[in-house]
């Protein structure tokens, strides 16, 4: 394997200049070609090429967002837009020197480095041809289009340590919600320090989830599954924006689906063999908090064992833009244990305020690279389960189906080797139930560690990969309900507890699944696609009519009268032309977190059981206080609360505003769009939720598929691919992409471009 930044980068930057000047051949040869919705197919005959055409489409589309990412990624915000200004680390709002401190450390040369020399030489190739394809649509931009393109800030042009940076950070994520606020305040001086840090009290940037399901041959009733993917990802300029690729070596590949901005292969994606989707893992505990004991003096150490062992003082610089605009160097010295770098945390539940190391499964982690190349390629679920077995890279729940009817849920991250009962006992409070807070430092067997310092890896049989011919369904939830009809136990409790309650898009997911299997009923695409734009609501379904007896029981000097007959007449459903979703959605803000809302207590041995309201006449009153504080404030805004759905909820473009449907997930709506606040004119602005979808199936083994990205394939409000597949989504429907080279070359809005250097 070539190294990261040493010769065979160079080697292949003179060989490229070489070919440009006319002098042998040229390294990256791409074919990047463009059809309806702007829907990009790079074909070319090698990894590298299969980059190049990638990333020169990318830049098109999303130049400036990616650009922003990879100096996110770097640690560079700092230098060029000042260390106060707001960066996004993972999913919290930080100030960009925060940001640039924290992957500075955990996404270090050192770290990448390490990462890069695991990977193989196939995917090596992608990520140089990726970096240099966006790079040379960088280049080829006029200066003043430089200059403005990005607001003023000058896009960067890319390497291949950024494509694996880009995929290191999915991992990364959990460890930044650990840490990532108190890298400032965990310096070398501070080691010494008898005060304690303050909590950040940094809330989250948005609320994401998703859905996916693989109906199964038994189900469909066809032979081959039905898979629907349906990522809830950002609408707005975020790296978790979704763009849709086809890339294809003859012989070697050929798969279309979506990614994440910087990541040059579809974590959604489907082939002619098998079609999958990612969801977001909230259910599972991947990086550990070890507590450490300090020893003071003049060589600050760590104690284990009974045993001090030396911090190393890490130097660390940042450039910073100062208030006159020049740019100076500060310089961070960290503390750094045999367990990698420590954090000053303060206090929080039963974690007490301390200094802190973490053990990470994911650290110097970019094999998500290798496992979605070797995803790609697999010819059936068995073959996919082994592709994320091997790898074990994108920390994420997987679902699986293919054109023989399986149907698989995988765990794709790698995670810590430790039963439940190691856990409970090398916990900080040995008494506390569930996942301990943080690891006993003090004793070398708790930090998790092999030998050579490494986090301690579960193997394949410790982490859930269930197959079978039914239905597999996730909305985020842990794995326990995975299989419709099932149920799983015995996994390691970082995965999450089998005892803990469906979340309400899991309930109805089950729920609809139930109503189209009862009597004999199969499942087909059309169905399956229903699963997502039925938009029905759980808790409307599962609680209006207990809610619209407790409003007409209310005397009539409470005045909810107007408000029991709007909800009433509701359809129950999150459709664009829903009268009364509006009212149902600021209601349940008010009375959804009530501890005494519901009449029966959840249990676990009926985890789908409808759950009925509280008879409690203080419920009661609870509930007829909030009908009356949500009329209210509609009428403050001049709402009524009946107005169709799609008035409230509709994205501005161009064009105008387009009325839209979905709802909130805590409601149990599977079609989750994430708003900003109401306002009279409705909600403002869409954050985040149905963002890419595809529902995919065979026929006679034939591919058969239809997907969409329903913001579009590029966040740039000039873009003629902004908003043109969101009429699709408004009126709930997809297109069928063009797959075959026969097909590609009939699509009326064909464009080709071939690329080489």
């Amino acid at each position: 394997m070539k190294a990261l930044h040493g010769t065979g980068i160079a080697a292949v930057a003179l060989a490229a200049l070489a070919a440009a000047c006319g002098g042998g051949d040229p390294d990256y040869t791409a074919e990047l070609r463009r059809t309806q919705y702007g829907l990009v197919h790079v074909k070319a005959d090698d990894y590298r090429g299969l980059g190049y055409g990638y990333g020169y489409a990318v830049a098109q589309d999303q130049l400036c967002l990616l650009s922003d990412r990879v100096r996110t990624l770097r640690g560079e915000r700092s230098g060029r837009l000042g260390p106060d200004g707001p960066a996004l680390v993972g999913f919290l709002p930080l100030s960009n020197l925060a940001s640039d401190l924290f992957y500075r450390v955990q996404l270090s040369d050192e770290e990448v480095e390490t990462a890069w020399a695991q990977l193989s030489a196939d995917a090596q190739g992608l990520a140089e041809g990726y970096a240099r394809g966006f790079s040379r649509y960088v280049r080829e931009m006029k200066a003043s289009d430089r200059d403005t393109a990005c607001g003023g800030v000058e896009p960067l042009t890319m390497k291949a340590s950024d494509v694996v940076r880009a995929t290191m950070q999915i991992g990364s994520l959990w460890k930044a919600f650990l840490v990532a606020p108190y890298g400032t305040a965990s310096r070398w001086e501070d080691l010494a320090s008898a005060a304690t840090v303050q909590s950040a009290n940094v809330v989250p940037a948005g609320a994401g989830a998703s859905n996916a399901w693989a109906f199964g041959a038994e189900a469909t009733g066809t032979g081959s599954a039905v898979v629907v993917a349906n990522p809830h990802a950002y609408w707005q300029d975020h790296w978790l924006l979704m763009h849709q690729v086809h890339l294809r070596i003859p012989g070697k590949i050929d798969v279309m689906g979506a990614d994440f901005i910087g990541l040059p292969l579809p974590l959604a994606g489907f082939t002619r063999d098998v079609a999958w989707s990612i969801e977001a893992p909230s259910t599972v505990t991947y990086p550990l908090l070890v507590a450490v004991e300090l020893q003071a003096g003049a060589q600050p150490a760590v104690v284990v064992d009974g045993v001090a062992r030396p911090l190393e003082r890490k130097r660390v610089k940042v450039a910073v833009r100062q208030a006159d605009g020049s740019v100076q160097d500060q310089v961070f010295e960290l503390p750094r244990s045999h367990l990698g770098p420590l954090y000053r945390l303060p206090a929080q539940g039963s974690r007490p305020a301390g200094w802190y190391a973490v053990t990470d499964p994911n650290q110097a982690n970019a094999r998500g690279l290798d496992q979605m190349l070797a995803a790609a390629k697999a010819r059936n679920v068995a073959e996919f389960e082994s592709a994320v077995a091997d790898h074990r890279g994108i920390t994420a729940h997987l679902i699986a189906g293919d054109r023989h009817g399986g149907a698989l849920y995988i765990e794709s991250g790698p995670l810590l080797d430790a039963s439940d009962d190691a856990l409970r006992a090398c916990g900080i409070d040995p008494a506390a139930a569930g996942i301990p807070v943080a690891l006993d430092g003090r004793r070398a067997e708790c930090a998790l560690r092999d030998a050579q310092g490494r986090p301690r890896l579960a193997p394949p049989d410790r982490i859930p990969a269930l197959s079978t011919r039914g239905v597999v369904q996730n909305a985020n939830d842990n794995y326990t309900h995975a299989v419709f009809g099932q149920r799983f136990d015995g996994y390691s409790s970082l995965l999450g507890s089998p005892l803990a309650p469906p979340n309400p898009r899991t309930r109805m997911s089950q729920r609809q699944i139930e109503g189209y299997l009862a009597h004999g009923g199969v499942i087909d695409t059309e169905k399956a696609q229903d699963m997502v734009f039925a938009n029905r609501n759980y808790m409307a379904e599962t609680l209006l009519d207990d809610l619209l007896a407790v409003c007409r029981s209310a005397p009539p000097a409470a005045g909810v009268d107007g408000s029991c007959n709007l909800l009433a007449g509701w359809d129950r459903r999150n459709d664009t032309t829903s009268r009364g979703a509006l009212f149902f959605n600021e209601l349940w803000r008010r009375i959804g977190t009530l501890p005494a809302l519901y009449a029966e207590a959840y249990d676990p041995a009926q985890p789908f059981r409808v759950r009925t309201l509280s008879t409690d006449p203080a419920v009661a009153d609870q509930i007829v206080t909030a009908l009356q504080e949500t009329a209210a404030a509609l009428q403050a805004l001049g709402l009524r609360g009946d107005e169709p759905w799609g008035r409230v909820l509709a994205r501005g473009t161009a064009d105008g505003k387009v009325g839209l449907h979905g709802g909130a997930g805590g409601q149990g709506v599977l079609n989750v769009i994430e708003t900003g606040p109401l306002g009279p004119d409705g909600y403002q602005g869409i954050v985040s939720g149905t963002s890419y979808m595809h529902v995919v199936t065979w026929e006679g083994g034939r591919l058969v598929a239809r997907m969409l990205v329903a913001n579009g394939q590029s966040a740039d409000p000039a873009s003629a691919h902004r908003d043109d597949q969101l009429g699709l989504f408004a009126a709930e429907a997809l297109f069928t992409p063009p797959f075959s080279e026969a097909e590609i070359a009939a699509d009326p809005a064909l464009r080709t471009q071939r690329l080489s250097e």
